[in-house]
């Protein structure tokens, strides 16, 4: 029998802001090992509409919320960056894109740097005067080459068609395949390198290599394309994949799906499945809200675990259709499932602005890293968010907490018959309370949604709290009786 033994690290936490006078991005994020975590930031020109690169940067930010960024630049030329890696013997490859002066052609960009993040070298790699966008998905080290999954469209560009590429440690290029081809028009697609590292997966949500739904899609190790296959279950309402291997070689996803009982169009929610290596489902759950859109992070990961039986995910609740209004705010979605996706927990952060999310990072502390862009009304701009929560998905720590991070959700606000309790918690119940404190009524909660009749209570402002068994009150939520 095989155990796996993770040690227990001490935890911390931040939450971090980074307010910008340009459109900024950041697509991914690494475990320091500390307690902290190392990201790329990428800036563009405008506010709406096409842009044009600018730079980016190594941003570190410590267990403590404290950071450190690491400049770069090549003359003239303007460049984003979207990948880091860490190389096993040590030091670190950058991957993006390059865009040299006085062209509209964008060219891949390599980028090698030390422990501490000097350069080491770059390497522009240019491909047709008409090359519109090349992006690289995902970096996996094999020995002393390195495997990078890509996508690559020119001019006119609606989605990327994949590019295969392996290098050398020094960024030279030994082999690159590009598939030109029309059936594997690939959209946002994810990318997996299978355990026994011979063969590469693409997962897309519809009509590719002539699957309509749901697929997988299998390059050989020549980076040859093999075949395309239906991803059960085929619900072609899916969208937005991101796969990982969980460490005991499980096929963890996220996606982004309808509910069977969904009573308008504008309801989707966040979805997590667990896949055997053969792509037979497992199991598979879903979170969100009856007519909201939830949405799993925007382009980058969703789902993740160092520990079989401890799988964070996150995602965001109430997002938009199009550039939210004034008045739009939504949460972010924190959660953590054990091995068969039963929910632990499920935390509601925000509320006070409009956050979209892109990306969450477990580490090894324990905890894990979610990146959001805080819509900033002034601006109209995202702001760069950082939030760092411990294995309970809270904020631990003395500094105070400028975003709410609560336990369960309250809709709608106003009610006027039935107020409807999210709540993943195990033995919660919820206490309806007067302003004065005075108990009310007192309900258990599913863990899940549940209903708590307003009948009884004449029209007004109440308090709603949220019980533990011995631990009281944990939370409390204000709501309005009409």
């Amino acid at each position: 029998m095989f155990t796996l033994v993770l040690p227990v690290k001490a935890q911390s936490t931040f939450e971090f802001l980074l307010p910008t006078d340009t459109r900024t991005y950041s697509i991914m994020a690494i475990d320091d090992n500390n307690g902290g975590i190392i990201t790329l930031i990428s800036t563009v020109t405008g506010i709406g509409g096409p842009w044009e690169y600018l730079k980016g940067y190594v941003l570190e930010i410590s267990a403590t919320g404290d950071t450190t960024s690491h400049q770069y630049s090549f003359h003239d030329t303007a460049f984003f960056l979207n990948r880091i890696h860490r190389l096993n013997n040590g030091g670190y490859i950058v991957t993006g894109r390059s865009a040299p002066p006085n062209t509209s052609a964008i060219g891949l960009l390599l980028m090698g740097l030390d422990d501490d993040f000097n350069l080491q070298w770059a390497k522009h790699y240019p491909y047709s005067t008409y090359n519109n966008d090349v992006w690289v998905y995902d970096v996996y080290q094999d020995g002393d080459t390195l495997i990078m999954p890509a996508g690559r469209c020119e001019f006119p560009c609606g989605s990327k068609y994949p590019m295969l590429l392996k290098t050398d440690l020094n960024g030279n290029i030994l082999q690159e395949v590009f598939h030109d081809n029309p059936l594997l028009d690939s959209g946002q697609p994810s990318y997996l390198l299978s355990i026994d590292r011979k063969t590469i997966y693409m997962f897309a949500f519809a009509f590719i290599g002539g699957v309509t739904g749901p697929s997988y899609s299998a390059f050989n190790e020549d980076f040859e394309y093999l075949y395309t296959l239906p991803l059960i279950p085929q619900d072609h309402s899916s969208w937005r994949y991101c796969s990982t291997w969980s460490s005991d070689s499980i096929m963890l996803m996220s996606y982004i799906s309808t509910r069977a009982e969904k009573t308008t169009y504008y309801d989707e929610d966040v979805w997590l499945a667990r896949y055997d290596t053969g792509f037979n489902l497992l199991n598979r759950a879903n979170f969100g809200s009856v007519d909201t859109l939830d949405y799993t992070p925007f382009g980058g990961a969703g789902i993740g675990s160092l520990h079989p039986d401890t799988i964070f995910f996150a995602g965001f609740k109430n997002a938009a259709l199009t550039y939210p209004g004034p008045s739009k705010v939504s949460w972010i979605m924190a959660g953590q499932v054990d091995s068969q996706l039963q929910p632990r927990f499920l935390h509601y952060i925000g509320g006070d602005a409009y956050y979209e999310v892109k990306y969450m990072l477990p580490l090894s502390d324990g905890g894990v890293l979610i990146h959001a862009g805080k819509l900033n009304r002034d601006t109209q701009l995202y702001d760069a968010y950082f939030i760092k929560l411990n294995r309970e998905g809270l904020i631990t720590g003395n500094k105070p907490v400028h975003t709410v991070i609560n336990r369960a959700f309250i809709s709608p606000n106003p009610a006027k018959e039935t107020l409807k309790v999210e709540c993943m918690l195990k033995g919660a119940k919820a206490q309806v309370l007067s302003l004065t404190g005075t108990e009310l009524a007192l309900y258990g909660l599913e863990q899940g949604t549940s209903l708590i009749p307003l009948h009884d209570l004449k029209p007004g402002m109440y308090l709603l709290g949220i019980t533990l068994p011995g631990k009281g009150i944990i939370e409390t939520h204000k709501f309005i009786k009409l």
